[in-house]
Order: structure tokens, then C-alpha cells, then sequence
């Protein structure tokens, strides 16, 4: 790998135009990495012209940052830093007496007569071309520099001719890491590891438009068969796919489709797809179908105990549910909430003829958070109950109830809740209230004013 870094000598202050920095910069690296507290910013020139790209990167800071930075290439990370602050190499010392200096001839370093602003450090050489320097290139604790100088280390050269042993010895942990990079020895992941890009399929035509939806749903059929054999090739499977129409009147129409759980059958993602285009509809002739991938996930095995027959069936059941599905497409419902003053009339049902589910967010990501919280069971109907009551505050509050099969003793109520409405038939007039059975289990009881009879209407867990 070569590493192209820049030193910048004057950091842009305003947020937009480090932002524009990062931008421009992007244009001429497929990667670059920023660091504003130490005025430094990388870029990948792996397989590139690493002069050619540090050239036109000072002249995009300069023009950004308003003061000339330095540029340093090299195969190390440490040795591009130090090519970029300090250039080719100290020519004297603090006393003035000459010091190891590049010369015409020393193949460590590659720079101009006229102190060009891009050092560059040829491959295979970043340990000659650092032996040069003082161990304060290196940035070493302050607590090292009485401890070099009493063994008599004057340069990078001296801490990396010396063993692991007897460095750690010596001067520590942090000893032995600047003698790694003294000795040009720098593994430091500068740039995270490469975005992979998903599978992804396309078809494109220009002699004609497409009108009918079977046709597209051909043509959709075929780009899906080349993106699940590129995921089963690479053992993954698809979450989540997109469908993207290029239309006659120059619109673009996304269609987002998923599976509960990842998956590369083809079958499975056909059934999937035809029950999202169904209910859609074009505003114009369709001239381009792309199919990509959203989010895949490595192919899980299953495995277990062989005793354990559910291994067995998970593909029988993963088979009957989608034949399900099939048959009768109103088998997936999602619940609707209302504001309905009864709390068993409040959701309500309705079917997902598309077969897909919409995606609770995860904890912490969207405007909703899941939080462990407890969620009311109802009963299909209100069951009749026997209660004992006592008078409190000129109320009549619950204190036992029988089910008909077992007495529960309330620790706590809570209410009443008066809740009244309607018309007619459809009149209601309830006392809700909430208690808190001796086993810990929290019910939710009312009474019917009208009847004068007590129901216990569901749960809590």
C-alpha cells in the first residue's frame, strides 16, 4: 500500500469548508482520511500515481487552508508523516556540524534541488530513509528523552540497530513501539477495510417500452436469477433488495422489497417480488428494471442436536409458510391503533395483501425506540368474574375475584377509570380498574355500571 499524507500547517476553522476539503480531496483519492488535531490528512494511492495525487491534493489544501502544506509518500504510514513534516532529512544538527544528508545519489529519498514540497520515499526504503532523523520525529513521552540520551541514541538509526529485548528493558512499552517505528515497522489501519459491493443486475433497452406487467415481471424474474446466484456464490443472503424502474418520462421508481430472514431462493424472492408489484402502478412506459441488494448476511447453517427434529423441518415450515402465502395472501395482518375510549376496541386488524411487514426500528436507531416495557393482553371477550369489594373514599374498589376456577387476592388497585359513551345499543358506561394480583401478575378489571357485574378484561406482561 502507499500512503500519501499532507501536513497542513493552518487547519480550515469553518465546518463548510473542511467539509469542501473532504470533497475536493475525494475527487483525486478513492480514499482519504482526515485528522484535524494533528493537522494531517491521508490518502490511498494503492495501485495510483502517489506523486501525481499528492500534487494535486496541495494544490486543493492551499487553496482550502490559505498556507502551503507538505506532502510525503511512502509504503509506511510513520515514513509519510515524517516525509510530510520534516521532508527529505535534517542537512545539520543543533552544534552545526554536518549530518547524514540525502545526497544526489542516496536512493532513501527522492526530492528536488529546489526543496519541492513532495518528499518521496521509494519502496523498500523507509527504514534507510528515517535512520536519519532524531527520535523526536517520533513524538516519544518526555520521560524517554533523558533515557536515549544517556545510552547515546542520536538517531532513529540507533534505537532501531538495537534488540526487542533490551529496548523493552530499558525504556518500556512505549520504547519497544517507537523502536517498531524506527525500524519502519508501522501495521497501523490507517484506512478501514473496503466497502464490498453487493450484487446488483440491470437491463437497459431503447427500441421499445414496456407497457405490461408480466413483461416486466419477466425481466425481473431474470435480473433476480443473477443476483441470487452471485449471493450463493459468495454464501450470503439477501434481507432486503430494491427494484428501480427508469421510466419513458424520465422518473425514477424505487420499489423496496424484503424477506423476514436472509435468504438467496430464487422462488422465495420471485413470490416476494410479484406481491410488491402488484399493487404498483407506472405513470409511464418503463425503459430500464435494476435490481441491487440492500442488505445481505452470511448464509446461516443450522445446526443442533440430532435428536432435535425441528432442524429438520425448518425448510418444510419455511415452505408451507410461503405456500401459505400464496393461498391466501390476507394471512399477514398488522394492527392499526385508534383512539377508542374501550381499551379491546382500540385495535383493530387489517390485512398486508403485499406479504411484507414493515421494520420495527432497532434500539437507539429512528424516532421510535424499543424499550423493555410491559404490553396489555386482552381477551376475545371480557370474562365474567365474582369480586369482592370495600368501600374507599366513597368508592367501590375491587379486593378479590374468582374466575370460576381460582381466587386471586389483589394487592393493590388502582381507579376507578370512568369511561362512558355511545348511543343505543352501543352505550357503555365502565369503571376500569387496575390491580396488582398476590402473585405479582397485573390484571385489568372493570365493571358494567348498567349490568352491575364485573369483567376481567386482560393483562399485563
Amino acid at each position: 500500500m502507499t500512503f500519501v499524507t499532507l501536513s497542513i500547517p493552518t487547519w480550515p476553522t469553518d465546518a463548510a469548508r473542511s467539509t469542501e476539503l473532504a470533497r475536493q480531496a475525494l475527487r483525486i483519492a478513492p480514499r482519504i482520511r482526515l485528522e484535524p488535531a494533528r493537522g494531517l490528512l491521508w490518502a490511498d494511492a494503492r495501485g495510483l500515481d502517489g506523486t501525481a495525487i499528492a500534487a494535486a491534493l496541495l494544490v486543493v489544501v492551499e487553496s482550502a487552508s490559505g498556507a502551503p502544506p507538505r506532502a510525503g509518500v511512502a509504503a509506511t504510514p510513520i515514513a509519510a508523516v515524517v516525509a510530510a513534516r520534516h521532508g527529505s532529512g535534517p542537512d545539520r544538527d543543533q552544534a552545526g556540524s554536518e549530518r547524514l544528508a540525502p545526497t544526489a545519489t542516496d536512493p532513501a529519498v527522492t526530492t528536488s534541488p529546489d526543496r519541492s514540497p513532495v518528499t518521496v520515499v521509494p519502496p523498500g526504503t523507509d527504514r534507510q530513509f528515517l535512520a536519519r532523523f532524531d527520535p523526536e520525529v517520533l513524538e516519544p513521552p518526555a520521560v524517554l528523552y533523558p533515557l536515549f540520551a544517556a545510552v547515546g541514541i542520536e538517531r532513529l538509526a540507533d534505537l532501531a540497530a538495537l534488540d526487542q529485548q533490551s529496548v523493552e528493558v530499558r525504556f518500556g512499552a512505549d520504547g519497544v513501539r517507537l523502536w517498531r517505528l524506527a525500524r519502519a515497522d508501522d501495521p497501523r489501519p490507517i484506512f478501514g477495510p473496503s466497502r464490498r459491493e453487493l450484487p446488483n443486475a440491470e437491463l437497459e433497452w431503447v427500441d421499445y417500452e414496456l407497457a405490461d406487467q408480466e413483461q416486466v415481471v419477466f425481466i425481473v424474474n431474470s435480473l433476480l436469477a443473477t443476483v441470487t446466484d452471485q449471493l450463493a456464490t459468495r454464501r450470503e443472503g439477501a434481507h432486503a433488495m430494491v427494484l428501480e424502474f427508469a421510466l419513458a418520462d424520465r422518473t425514477v421508481v424505487e420499489v423496496p422489497v424484503r424477506c423476514a430472514h436472509p435468504t438467496a431462493d430464487r422462488k422465495t424472492w420471485l413470490r416476494v417480488i410479484r406481491a410488491a408489484l402488484e399493487p404498483v402502478t407506472f405513470a409511464a412506459a418503463v425503459m430500464r428494471i435494476g435490481l441491487r441488494v440492500g442488505q445481505a448476511a452470511p448464509l446461516a447453517d443450522r445446526q443442533g442436536d440430532l435428536f432435535d427434529a425441528g432442524f429438520a423441518t425448518a425448510r418444510v415450515t419455511e415452505a408451507a409458510l410461503a405456500h401459505l402465502l400464496d393461498k391466501q395472501p390476507d394471512a399477514l395482518v398488522t394492527a392499526r391503533r385508534s383512539a377508542h375510549p374501550l381499551p379491546e376496541a382500540r385495535v383493530t386488524w387489517v390485512a398486508e395483501p403485499s406479504g411484507q411487514l414493515p421494520d420495527l426500528p432497532a434500539p437507539g436507531q429512528g424516532t421510535v425506540a424499543l424499550e423493555p416495557r410491559l404490553s396489555m393482553q386482552l381477551f376475545p371477550s371480557a370474562q365474567p368474574i365474582d369480586v369482592r369489594t370495600v368501600a374507599r373514599r366513597g368508592e367501590t374498589i375491587p379486593e378479590r375475584y374468582f374466575d370460576g376456577t381460582r381466587s386471586y387476592a389483589l394487592s393493590a388497585s388502582l381507579g376507578p377509570d370512568r369511561v362512558a359513551g355511545g348511543f343505543g345499543g352501543q352505550r357503555f358506561e365502565r369503571d376500569y380498574f387496575q390491580g396488582v394480583r398476590h402473585d405479582g401478575v397485573m390484571v385489568l378489571l372493570y365493571r358494567d355500571r348498567a349490568a352491575d357485574a364485573w369483567f376481567l378484561a386482560g393483562w399485563w406482561d
